[in-house]
């Protein structure tokens, strides 16, 4: 149970920052003083976060980059959930060459990296803005959970229960949508949760490069972008508080996603 609780808190608590996010900041995150405010100033009483090249303050960054960072990673996996769901499920219970091609499609589509697919096309667009990244994010996320939701339904469809119902004169539809579905939601939480912490760390990524959120909006890889030499000037805050972020978030959904997987799907292997 306290595999469980821990990382959950975690999440929780970086949820309540995001959502009070305008409440909590002692600042606006991308207003640049006119005076009064010096540049690159350590963590003090103050600014417990320091304040960054422009004299911005930093938790104040954090906090409303937690906001932008987490909102991608849960509308991303939020869409990219519904279309898994959705392609492999029906290629599960159709079955046949409807199943057949489904699966050769989606094989194709997992043959090319994901990684290489996000560079390429953020690179084309030339500056996403935050819902084509959630866009883009979501339709290229969805292959695993639709292989695993595929496999489990294909098993389930020769289950007495199916059977009887289909004796009773229930449709398929509805022997799908209030059966069978349910019976895969410990694989889609599971997954959902371990494509939280994929997604962070992939738009953390994609901003540091430039190719993910836009200055002057404050995510956490557009920090780690625009402090990239902090440390070499030892202004080692700079980058600690978002890599920190970064890092905790991920670790935390990923030992939710196994806590989870070892509570409700224990023959489940990690995507």
């Amino acid at each position: 149970m306290r595999r469980v609780v821990v990382p959950l808190l975690a999440l929780l608590v970086l949820g309540t920052l995001a959502l009070v996010a305008p409440w909590l900041s002692l600042a606006s995150p991308n207003a640049i003083p006119t005076a009064g405010v010096i540049s690159s100033l350590e963590p003090s009483m103050t600014h417990p976060f320091g304040t960054d090249p422009l004299g911005r303050d930093v938790l104040s960054r954090i906090i409303y980059g937690t906001r932008i960072s987490l909102g991608i990673a849960m509308l991303s996996v939020l869409l990219a959930t519904t279309v898994g769901v959705a392609y492999g499920a029906l290629a599960g219970w159709l079955g046949g060459s409807i199943d057949g091609a489904a699966m050769r499609l989606l094989d194709v589509a997992m043959s090319v990296p994901r990684l290489l697919v996000l560079l390429c096309v953020a690179t084309l667009w030339d500056g996403v803005e935050v819902s084509g990244l959630v866009l883009l994010l979501g339709l290229t996320g969805w292959y695993d959970i639709a292989r695993l939701v595929r496999g489990e339904v294909r098993t389930l469809r020769s289950r007495d229960f199916v059977s009887a119902a289909r004796a009773s004169g229930v449709r398929e539809a509805r022997i799908l949508m209030r059966h069978v579905i349910p019976h895969v939601w410990p694989i889609i939480a599971v997954t959902a949760t371990l494509g939280i912490a994929n997604t962070i760390a992939l738009e953390a990524g994609l901003s540091f490069l430039g190719l993910g959120v836009q200055p002057p909006n404050a995510s956490w890889g557009t920090m780690l972008a625009d402090n990239r030499g902090a440390l070499g000037a030892a202004r080692w805050w700079l980058t600690l508080f978002p890599g920190l972020a970064v890092v905790t978030t991920v670790l935390a959904c990923n030992a939710l996603g196994d806590a989870l997987r070892d509570a409700l799907a224990p023959g489940q292997v990690a995507p």
